[in-house]
């Protein structure tokens, strides 16, 4: 087929040269150029070149700036909405996450398989659901298409401020996960890398809005597959001699299952969780009684620090005897914090699978209740985001906003593939290099990755052997795919290729979500309203303007450092199914819903998982003073409150509509 659109050859051409880039720094870290260098070089190729786009596609046209013109191609759509879809969680966070958890969990929490099902599966609803109904409406938002819908401004309101919430939830974890790139990257300080990456969003979402974000996205889907690909084929080629990673995953996995079971009865092993459980009893106590704890730590702490003075130890040593909570920590909260925080890390340490999946499992269990919850919440959190719903409005016809999905669809599967193979190729790394080495003769890789910038890997030895034990081992799943060239022994440029790929995946989603929050604060709570007749040059000048101003609001939260991308981001998809799905489900093929049924639908769907997510939080039940025990429903995950925020919304819209019909 010839390529007659300039934005193909576009496409065409960043595939063209991203390979070319790869091929250079490869030839360049063969002839001794720093590491450093090469991997800057890929952070400042990707930002610049991200930013070209935008410029390019630049426009200040109402139609083009908020939902591309609507001419854009289902296979284009669906590049851009799959890039929209791979944030930094799924991208950076997915391997690490099957590689620490297992894909069953550890019997109390899901696995990673949860997420894969989960995550995919949305698309099939978004697809046979609402995609082509979206596109008929010729809505610019998800506000305006329900406002229009119910023909109500309080309708409106209320999703605009559902929107900005969600998206907001999600748009920190994106800028968080641009920070960790940014700085393993460059060097630079997690913060600079932040406003760095932040500078590339800005230029691209800034100047040409959907239309603009739209092409970029596309780039970005090229660099985001192509890099999983490639890394994948040639962790592959490494391992197993071929570059087919599913096969080599499979080839894999007897030998670790094998390698599972040796370590699971290994007496050294079965020694370190008695000690790390009992570290978890002494903590309890602890937390039980913090005063007079505290008291009898320091006590001994002083002791400690005082001989080592005394021995002349060296500088080292007693800064770390003084890092003891009960001696750094001035309030009571703070230290009652930080034990909960080291018995959390010690429950993960016994509770996770050696393998992929814990022998023992076997029946119904807290794991697979939490597993089926999740991937329900992940559904329908999928089907109900608003910065991937408004995709559905960018293409010519209905059936081309469904064929979109499809294609995204197809691409995601595509790294999520690779991302579950390297998370096997992986395991087998750590299980057969890693344990059982001695704490003086660590493989090479270890090294290294205990001593990045951001530790990917941390080791404790707990029963005071020398060797290491599985339980011994943390690795930091939110980016420790960024370590896999570390790993696997293959070149450093492979290590820029990926982060790039990390880079496109989350700049790419922040482009989504800023333009969701500015256009829902511009378009839905004020031209809507205040203002309805405003020339369209000041519509897009002020959700310009907004943009700006959430960008640097949201970049400023993520630079204190917030919990992980994966919390967040599951969180945010159970607020979007909470909120967003009961209406629309309801909305579009009920005709009996109105707007009090769909005002009743939002608030009760979003106060009930936005209460069940605060009510579980350490920090609030720290303050609170509540036990996990007292707050759960039915054992469930914060994660998973859209089990019970969509349910209530779907319950509170019909008999809102109906009530109401009845009373007029």
């Amino acid at each position: 087929m010839r390529l007659k659109s300039w934005r193909w050859r576009l496409l065409l051409l960043s595939f063209a040269g991203l390979v070319v880039l790869t091929l250079l720094l490869l030839l360049a870290n063969f002839a001794g150029v720093p590491k450093g260098v090469v991997n800057g070089f890929f952070l400042v190729v990707s930002i610049i070149g991200y930013a070209l786009v935008g410029m390019f596609c630049r426009t200040t046209i109402p139609e083009e700036y908020f939902v591309a013109g609507r001419t854009i191609s289902a296979p284009m759509n669906g590049m851009a909405t799959a890039a929209d879809w791979l944030s930094a969680a799924s991208f950076i966070g997915l391997t690490g996450l099957l590689l620490s958890d297992g894909f069953v969990g550890d019997g109390q929490h899901p696995g990673g398989l949860a997420y894969l099902l989960g995550w995919t599966g949305g698309f099939c609803l978004l697809g046979c659901l609402f995609a082509a109904k979206l596109n008929l409406s010729q809505a610019i938002t998800i506000p305006d298409f329900l406002g229009q819908r119910f023909d109500s401004a309080a309708v409106r309101w209320l999703a605009a401020w559902g929107a900005i919430l969600c998206s907001s939830v999600y748009l920190v974890a994106q800028i968080y996960g641009i920070g960790l790139v940014a700085s393993m990257l460059s060097g630079l300080t997690f913060e600079l890398g932040v406003f760095l990456a932040l500078g590339g969003v800005l230029l691209c979402s800034f100047l040409g809005g959907m239309r603009a974000v739209t092409w970029t996205q596309g780039v970005q889907c090229v660099v985001i597959v192509v890099s999983m690909v490639v890394l994948a084929m040639a962790v592959s080629f490494k391992t197993q001699g071929h570059p087919f990673v599913t096969v080599a995953a499979v080839q894999s996995l007897p030998h670790i299952q094998q390698r599972a079971k040796q370590i699971e009865i290994d007496p050294a092993e079965l020694a370190t969780r008695d000690v790390i459980s009992l570290r978890m009893s002494n903590l309890d106590v602890k937390i039980a009684e913090p005063v007079y704890a505290r008291e009898v730590e320091r006590q001994i702490v002083a002791k400690q620090v005082a001989r080592a003075k005394a021995e002349n130890a060296s500088l080292r040593e007693i800064q770390k005897l003084e890092a003891n909570p009960a001696w750094r920590e001035s309030s009571m909260d703070g230290l009652v914090s930080a034990w909960q925080a080291e018995r959390e890390v010690l429950a993960q340490a016994i509770d996770r699978p050696v393998g992929f999946q814990k022998p023992y499992l076997e029946g119904w269990n807290a794991g697979w209740k939490n597993s089926l919850a999740l991937i329900f919440c992940l559904m329908l959190g999928t089907a109900a985001l608003p910065h991937i719903l408004v995709r559905s409005y960018t293409t010519a016809t209905p059936a081309d906003a469904q064929r979109s999905v499809v294609w995204a669809l197809a691409f995601i599967v595509v790294v999520y593939l690779c991302a579950s193979s390297l998370a096997v190729l992986l395991k087998s790394f750590v299980l057969t290099e890693l344990v059982g080495s001695h704490l003086d003769q660590l493989p090479d890789w270890a090294d290294r990755l205990k001593l990045r910038k951001l530790a990917l890997l941390s080791i404790q030895d707990y029963n005071q052997d020398g060797i290491v034990q599985f339980a011994d081992i943390r690795l930091f799943s939110d980016y420790l795919v960024l370590g896999v060239p570390d790993m696997t022994h293959i070149s450093p440029v492979f290590t820029g290729l990926l982060a790039a790929g990390a880079l496109a995946a989350a700049l790419s989603t922040a482009d989504g979500l800023l333009l969701t929050i500015s256009n829902a604060l511009a378009q839905d709570l004020y031209f809507q309203t205040a203002e309805p007749h405003a020339p369209p040059l000041r519509r897009v000048m002020l959700s310009k303007i907004l943009l700006m101003v959430v960008a640097l609001l949201a970049a400023w939260f993520a630079t204190n450092r917030p919990v992980s991308i994966l919390f967040w981001v599951t969180c945010a998809f159970s607020l979007a199914a909470s909120t967003f799905f009961p209406v629309l489900l309801l909305g579009i093929y009920w005709r009996g819903m109105n707007r009090v049924g769909a005002l009743l639908a939002m608030i009760s769907g979003l106060a009930i998982s936005a209460y069940y997510i605060a009510a579980n939080h350490p920090w609030v039940q720290m303050r609170l003073h509540l036990q996990a025990s007292e707050t759960l429903w039915l054992g469930l995950d914060p994660v998973c409150a859209g089990v019970f925020g969509v349910p209530v919304g779907l319950l509170f819209g019909f008999l809102g509509s109906k009530l109401s019909s009845a009373r007029n």
